[in-house]
């Protein structure tokens, strides 16, 4: 009789694996449809702990190198493509915390089970630039600086993207290792969107919001001027009640709130995979691992599955989100954000007590 998989069990493509190896077949008789589930919930989890990690990392360009950036490596490479905006984060006297940006931004783009998660597809590239003035609120100086930061940095995807294409056709040992590494670059795709509009966040509007509350945070919409690849012009028609003003009353600069923003960016994805299909295209691009064929052939779940992992799993069999991914989402990602607050706590209590007058007397 097949083992329960009871919803919020974290059930692993791994450790899926390793009952089958272990536990008498009599024992262990999963069913395709449950070992489909874990691959994909797997896949789930290590999609979210990828895009955070290398997302906190950020990216600092400066301002200053706008006509010579230096070269992009290939995280920074594979972080940017397959992405839909980017968002510049602008220098101020608050700390922002990045998780909480991250999970605010996933849990608005991620749809369980079936979001395309393959070669790093995400909504957003976060960008800390350096060198910029801190002001408030962000001068028409500042903006054009970012939007011809944003230009010099597609340009150094596209140079980055011939560099190593020619490593891997001449001398593949010379390519840079990493857990990010990929065999080819022509599944990694700068979107158009990405050179079109972008999300630029003042630090000092930051006041300790949380992720369940930041979505009010004041930004700015930015309208590049770039087009090349759309399938139409962007407005602000759709969002129009929903714009607080415009940056010196420029029209390609509008004041709104983050969740507004990013529901924004949302729609413009849907409508652009609608009217051009999604780049890439989540079956042409179907490249599993080695190891996830591996660790399928010990499944003995039959023939390995077409993807994308998207396709994996049955709604009506497993209609609640669980496994990896979801812990990840409702554990992990949760403690991490709380973890930030409490140290940021501790930072500023450290800091007043140094500015304390008793301190200053001692």
């Amino acid at each position: 009789m097949a083992p329960a998989l009871p919803p919020g069990r974290r059930w692993s493509f791994k450790t899926l694996r390793v009952l089958i190896l272990r536990v008498p077949s009599s024992f262990c008789q999963l069913t395709r449809e449950e070992v489909l589930w874990a691959a994909r919930t797997e896949m789930e989890a290590l999609h979210r702990v990828l895009i955070h990690r290398y997302g906190m990392l950020n990216y600092y360009p400066s301002a200053r190198d706008v006509d010579r950036l230096p070269e992009m490596n290939i995280i920074d490479f594979c972080d940017t493509c397959n992405k839909s905006v980017p968002i510049y984060i602008l220098p101020g006297d608050c700390y922002l915390p990045r998780i909480v940006l991250h999970n605010y931004v996933y849990r608005r783009w991620f749809r369980p089970y079936r979001s395309e998660i393959e070669h790093q597809r995400f909504l957003c590239k976060f960008i800390t630039p350096q060198d910029l003035p801190n002001e408030y609120p962000p001068s028409h100086s500042t903006i054009s600086t970012v939007v011809s930061l944003n230009r010099a940095i597609c340009a150094e995807v596209e140079k980055t993207r011939r560099r190593f294409d020619k490593l891997l056709v001449s001398d593949r040992q010379a390519v840079p290792r990493s857990s990010m590494m990929m065999d080819e670059t022509r599944f990694h795709i700068l979107q158009p969107l990405f050179r079109a509009i972008l999300i630029l966040i003042p630090s000092q509007n930051y006041h300790h919001e949380d992720s369940g509350a930041i979505g009010r945070l004041p930004v700015l919409l930015v309208l590049t001027g770039v087009t090349d690849g759309l399938s139409a012009p962007i407005t602000f028609d759709s969002i129009a009640n929903n714009i607080e003003g415009y940056a010196e009353e420029k029209p390609e600069t509008v004041k709104t709130t983050l969740k507004t923003a990013i529901d924004f960016v949302l729609d413009l994805e849907a409508r652009e995979a609608t009217a051009l299909g999604l780049q890439p295209d989540p079956v042409a691009s179907w490249k599993p691992s080695h190891c996830f064929y591996s660790n399928w052939q010990e499944t003995q779940a039959g023939e390995p599955p077409a993807g994308p992992s998207s396709r994996f799993v049955d709604m009506e069999k497993f209609p609640e989100w669980s496994g990896g991914g979801q812990w990840y989402d409702s554990d992990y990602m949760v403690k991490l954000e709380q973890r930030e607050f409490r140290m940021e706590r501790a930072r500023i209590a450290a800091e007043s007590n140094i500015l304390s007058p008793k301190s200053i007397e001692h």
